[in-house]
């Protein structure tokens, strides 16, 4: 069940809010500054040749920039360009305003429970790693 409200929920999302969750992770990320590709995929729980698609095609649609380390040649820093940053501005309101709706039938103490069990089912995953 979990599964498939997750699928359902992240293609709602990606309807309203014009990113992709994963997308919107990467993006949120980068907030911070200049990253190296290979430490955003590891900051983000996105296989690497998704990371790369994602930064590639980011990049292509002027959102962020990409360069080589003028240290090592062999690493890629990625950064938002301003284009980028007003963007992840405005697809926060939108997740912002998704998750409102999404939520806005569930009463306190509802919110509430569904906050303790999804935290209980985060803490189980992490102990099975």
């Amino acid at each position: 069940m979990l599964m498939h409200l997750n699928k359902h929920i992240a293609t709602r999302f990606e309807r309203c809010a014009g990113v992709s969750p994963n997308r919107l992770e990467l993006l949120c990320k980068l907030t911070v500054g200049q990253i190296s590709q290979s430490d955003l995929q590891k900051a983000v729980s996105i296989d690497p040749a998704a990371v790369t698609r994602h930064v590639q095609q980011l990049e292509a649609e002027g959102i962020l920039l990409r360069t080589r380390s003028e240290s090592d040649n062999r690493i890629t820093l990625v950064q938002l360009t301003e284009e980028g940053r007003s963007k992840v501005v405005k697809f926060k309101e939108e997740k912002e305003r998704f998750l409102e709706e999404l939520q806005a039938d569930l009463t306190e103490s509802e919110r509430l429970g569904l906050i303790q069990g999804l935290q209980k089912l985060n803490s189980q995953i992490q102990q099975m790693k």
